[in-house]
């Protein structure tokens, strides 16, 4: 093996590893992540020692390298260190074979993700949200949240459209809407949809653009700046109803912008965040979280990077390219490369213009900007180190990119698509009106936004007067509640009989003391709570469970505890102080039956998903068909003129 061949497969391979881990939806809380980024790290090693610098890419490399390290040292964050080594290492690379790698790799680990947690062969994290006025279920398909399934759809469509170049047509764009709309069925995402919905457009004119105006070359520079400034200064403005509206729609975005501007160091190179007050304020905007997380020094690189490429490929550089001198003061030598520079900025490359600008507008609402193997336009900032990093400038002309996943270009194209729509409706039919209709969907409380209880507050004298004195008196209580006895009584009291146990009963019981109580310092009262649970079980049969356990603890504990203000109901918040879904006791591993239209809604996507496999199985056989038909002509083509 050559040195050159070496050096491209060692990068070819890092590159696989990580495009793999993302693939497969893998992040820094899984040991196989690592794994990955271990073996990547070594393969990109070997790269980076095979290859030959000159001596200011090596000052450029050692710069890049020590921001990315000490970034690293001070947030604990791996990412950036991995995008750093990804840009370096891309000289004598060629970006397009890179992303046609990346097309390959990823599709494929995309498909078995979503197939598996569909089928069960591995997790599929869910969480119940209001959406419409009624509660549904956002999908995770084997990814952690539904916001990243559609993110990583996204970012298999950008490899597409790149890899197809200018056979990307509106037949591909519509295919490709369509599976955006499929994939928005299961992940609820309104900023998934309408990014990829943007992007796919946007590259749609971008391939039929050949070039650009002044004007539109002007409108190209603002992308950024409006970015920045909408991240950096609407959670500033939060005052104005305006911004509160927007803020609304962002899913409060701005407000936890806003908290880590106001409440968190600037720094040069990176930090911690440190007192986080709640779990869920999380930095959802990725030039916050960028600047936040790994510090300025590492952030105006950044940002002077995509305005650097910006320009350059929206063909403002040949402005600035070159500037002739004097006659008679310019040599040869300096002439040819002013020509070549001058050359290389009147050359626009609208694709990768659509690509970032994507990924800069997906930036405003996730945080994944940072990140080389799912923000691909990073990539590009190869160019600014070593030059262009395509040596195939005429791909688009002869097409070979586009031999990956067409269909449309074969003469038998529409009549695959035509027998699989027909297979995909066929079983969509069969499914949805044979297959029964599920009454509930079990869903785990920490999937919950709330969760409805029957409560009740206890006053108890607590000769202790501790917190922990209360605890013993709440434990006490518990014990004579759920005396085997009581519980079957209270069942048959409420006749619930053949639709609740003892067990179950003794497991949606809760204990808990208020907060109220704990910052009064007056440690008399806790609260006990029935959580609903099953959805054929009424809030006027829970109540009388309570009650009758209740009045079995006053019959046998005397006076030693009384009822205060009788049972209510409540509904339990995911976030609410101490009180919160996510303080209830793990162990019992609470299940919710959710029934109503999330059971219809889950019937509707079960037949949608077996309808698109169903359809994607046909055509994948007209497909195999189609090529077995035209190999078979070209061999029998071929024997019949070497026998002449």
């Amino acid at each position: 093996m050559t040195r050159n061949k070496a050096k491209e497969l060692s990068y070819y391979l890092f590159f696989a590893f990580m495009i793999f881990a993302k693939g497969i939806g893998l992040d820094s809380g899984d040991r196989l992540y690592y794994v990955l980024s271990g073996a990547a790290c070594l393969c990109v090693g070997v790269k980076l020692v095979l290859t030959k610098y000159r001596g200011r890419e090596i000052a450029a490399m050692v710069l890049l390298c020590a921001i990315a390290f000490a970034a690293y040292w001070n947030s604990g964050r791996l990412g950036i260190v991995l995008s750093v080594l990804a840009v370096t290492g891309l000289k004598d690379m060629d970006v397009r074979k890179l992303f046609r790698l990346g097309t390959t790799v990823y599709t494929g680990a995309f498909i078995f993700t979503v197939a598996a947690a569909k089928f069960g062969l591995i997790g599929n994290p869910f969480v119940v949200h209001e959406k419409g006025g009624m509660e549904l279920i956002r999908w995770g398909m084997g990814y952690s949240t539904g916001n990243v399934f559609h993110i990583s759809y996204f970012m298999l469509t950008v490899l597409l459209c790149y890899t197809w170049g200018r056979r990307y047509d509106w037949k591909r764009m519509l295919g490709l809407m369509v599976g955006n709309l499929l994939v928005y069925l299961y992940s609820l995402s309104y900023t998934g949809v309408a990014v990829t919905a943007f992007y796919l457009l946007l590259a749609f004119y971008a391939v039929k653009r050949k070039r650009l105006c002044m004007i539109e070359r002007i409108i190209c520079q603002l992308p950024l700046p409006f970015c920045l400034l909408f991240s950096f200064g609407a959670p500033f403005l939060l005052e104005y109803p305006a911004v509160q509206k927007l803020d609304g729609l962002l899913q409060a975005r701005l407000t936890f912008s806003a908290y880590y501007l106001q409440n968190q160091p600037f720094t040069l190179f990176g930090a911690r965040m440190k007192d986080v007050p709640n779990f869920w304020i999380i930095m959802d905007n990725g030039y916050v979280y960028f600047f936040m997380t790994f510090g300025a020094a590492a952030f105006v690189l950044f940002c002077a990077g995509y305005a650097v490429l910006i320009g350059r490929y929206s063909g403002l550089g040949k402005r600035f390219a070159g500037r002739k001198k004097k006659e008679g003061q310019e040599t040869e030598r300096k002439k040819t490369k002013r020509k070549e520079a001058e050359t290389e900025g009147c050359r626009e490359r609208l694709p990768e213009l659509a690509v970032i600008f994507s990924f800069l507008l997906y930036g405003i609402m996730e945080q994944f900007l940072s990140n080389a193997f799912m923000n691909f336009s990073l990539l590009f900032f190869g160019e600014l180190l070593f030059g262009e990093l395509r040596s195939d400038r005429a791909a688009d002309a002869d097409g070979k990119e586009a031999a990956v996943f067409g269909v449309f270009g074969r003469k038998s194209g529409w009549r695959t698509v035509l027998a699989g729509g027909a297979a995909g409706i066929m079983v969509f039919a069969v499914y949805f009106l044979a297959v029964p209709t599920a009454e509930f969907i079990p869903a785990p409380v920490t999937a919950l936004n709330y969760v409805q209880a029957q409560s009740m507050q206890i006053s108890v004298w607590n000769e202790a007067g501790s917190k922990d004195g209360l605890k013993d008196e709440m434990a006490a209580y518990g014990r004579a509640l759920e005396n085997r006895d009581n519980l079957s009584g209270a069942i048959r009291e409420a006749g619930v009989e053949e639709r609740l146990s003892t067990e179950e009963l003794e497991a949606a019981m809760e204990y808990s003391i208020p907060v109220s109580v704990q910052g009064s310092g007056n440690y008399d009262t806790f609260r006990i709570r029935l959580l609903e649970l099953y959805y054929d079980i009424t809030e006027e049969e829970y109540a009388v469970l309570l009650d009758r356990l209740s009045a079995y603890v006053q019959e046998t504990e005397g006076e030693r505890y009384s009822v205060k203000e009788g049972i209510y109901g409540e509904r339990i918040w995911k976030s609410a102080g101490e009180d919160r879904i996510e303080h209830m006791n793990r162990d019992k591993g609470y299940m919710v039956e959710k029934a109503g239209p999330i059971a219809e809604m889950e019937h509707i996507r079960d037949s949608v998903f077996y309808a698109v496999s169903g359809a994607a199985a046909v055509m994948a056989c007209c497909l195999l068909h189609s090529l077995w038909s035209d190999n078979r002509k070209l061999k029998t083509g071929f024997c019949g003129r070497s026998g002449v």
